[in-house]
């Protein structure tokens, strides 16, 4: 699998892999459906700091994932991570997270990841798990969770 910073930004390259309601509600429960590339533009916008990218494995986009700026310039969040069907649960996941930490530490200074997951989201919260992030509070159906560098 190769990691890919998806520069310019090309909403399109993202909203391909995600092919129901179900899925584009996984990975962002706010977003507009059919997929809105003006709100995705808004949020993933370079010129705040943020950083897409593109997971591919043989010369297939499989996945994305972003790296948002939050208040803390040592701290990033880990946001809209998608895997295609076949590709999950498979450990690719993991790799996913682990390729996004090296990113984040090397071109970033980063010391800590945050992100946030849905309870209903059983994967991606055992997945998170796994790469040694920890929960950190609870809301609802909203668990924040961060991981120290």
């Amino acid at each position: 699998m190769k990691i890919f910073e998806n520069t310019p930004l090309n909403t399109k390259a993202i909203a391909d892999p995600i092919t129901t309601k179900g899925d584009l509600h996984l990975v962002w429960p706010l977003a507009k459906y059919p997929f809105d590339h003006n709100q995705w533009e808004k949020v993933l916008d370079p010129a705040e700091g943020n950083k897409s990218f593109l997971f591919y494995a043989d010369n297939r986009c499989i996945g994305h994932a972003a790296l948002r700026t939050t208040d803390n310039p040592c701290v990033y969040a880990v946001s809209f991570l998608y895997l295609i069907h076949a590709k999950r649960s498979k450990g690719l996941g993991q790799k996913i997270i682990g390729m996004l930490e090296q990113y984040a530490h090397k071109n970033l200074s980063a010391s800590r990841l945050v992100l946030v997951v849905r309870t209903y989201n059983p994967k991606a919260i055992e997945c998170y798990l796994k790469c040694g992030f920890r929960e950190e509070s609870r809301e609802g159906t909203l668990i924040r969770m961060s991981k120290v560098l």
